[in-house]
């Protein structure tokens, strides 16, 4: 049985994807780029509303929950949302622009081309997002390396579930490290979801690593998800093993590829991912895996079948191109 109570999700970066998928003749996914000079004449082009943040809220909104996306937003973003009638409310952050990537779909995966135009950081925040966000169920925190001022404005969110009022949350010009000395034995509501997008090329990994360790201060649920890239770029960094990296940040971790699913914490699993064969769209799927998964958690499922309900979502969304409902 769904709750009815609202989840606030998003929190971050909003983009309108131009979804290009290029076909064969039998209308599948092509799996390989055309040669250059070439005109491939196949092709389909949609345009949705889109983001980490804002297609996690997406899924849950699908699945039955009153969500409201918290993010940036204009009138063909949300000209988008009713065109797809997906049923979620948008709390518009002020003077924050909507950005745009152009997302080519292949048979084994997607690429994407981001243009950003406008980053989140402490001066977007006021006194009513900070009570969204600390009263909603889910502290999403995503998109980390597609905003240059992203650690800032993570923090800043962090450091609201500690003391709302004190001043660093809505100042951008105080150190990183001044804002997470300030983590304390806190106890949040909710759950912490952190979905950082590909951080393979993020100069400012270190400051990443410093918020992860900072948030084993608070006291609440928390998890942490990652594609191969991603996974591959913190055991370099930290020279450690995924469930070393888990006892390090003290965050269970969600490792989810075309493949498998493994998740490290207090217990461990692994589960076999499904074998498609045809496939409309990647664009979305993480996401969707990850909303699926909080969905179940939020009905109070254990962990093993929250991650088996998320691989079906996920794959029902690259076989048919539709969210689940």
């Amino acid at each position: 049985m769904v709750n009815n109570e609202r989840i606030f999700g998003g929190f971050d970066l909003a983009f309108v994807d131009i979804n290009i998928l290029p076909l064969d003749a039998d209308d599948n996914l092509i799996d390989n780029f055309p040669e250059l000079g070439s005109h491939h004449t196949k092709t389909d082009i949609k345009f949705m509303p889109g983001g980490n943040g804002f297609n996690f809220c997406r899924t849950l909104a699908n699945l039955g929950r009153k969500v409201t996306f918290v993010g940036a937003s204009s009138d063909f973003f949300e000209n988008l949302v009713s065109l797809n009638k997906i049923p979620l409310e948008i709390e518009p952050i002020k003077h924050a622009k909507v950005n745009y990537t152009s997302i080519l779909n292949l048979d084994k995966g997607e690429i994407q081309f981001n243009s950003v135009k406008n980053n989140l950081s402490p001066n977007h925040l006021t006194e009513n997002l900070v009570n969204i966000y600390r009263k909603s169920k889910l502290k999403q925190i995503s998109n980390i390396a597609l905003n240059s001022t992203s650690i800032e404005w993570i923090s800043s969110l962090i450091l609201c579930l500690v003391d709302p009022e004190h001043p660093f949350v809505f100042d951008s010009k105080i150190d990183i490290d001044a804002k997470l000395n300030l983590m304390k034995d806190t106890s949040f509501d909710g759950i912490m979801f952190i979905d950082p997008s590909d951080i393979s090329h993020f100069e400012r990994l270190g400051d990443f690593v410093k918020m992860l360790k900072s948030t084993a201060k608070l006291r609440g649920e928390k998890y942490l998800s990652l594609n191969e890239n991603e996974l591959l770029t913190l055991k370099n960094y930290l020279n450690k093993s995924p469930q070393e990296i888990t006892d390090f940040l003290k965050i269970p971790l969600i490792f989810h590829t075309s493949d498998f699913v493994k998740f490290y914490g207090k217990e461990n699993y692994e589960l076999n991912t499904k074998n498609i064969l045809h496939k409309k769209t990647f664009v979305g799927a993480g996401d969707c895996f990850n909303g699926s998964f909080l969905h179940q958690i939020l009905n109070s499922s254990s962990v093993e079948d929250s991650l088996e309900f998320a691989i079906e979502s996920a794959s029902y969304l690259i076989e048919t191109g539709y969210y689940p409902t």
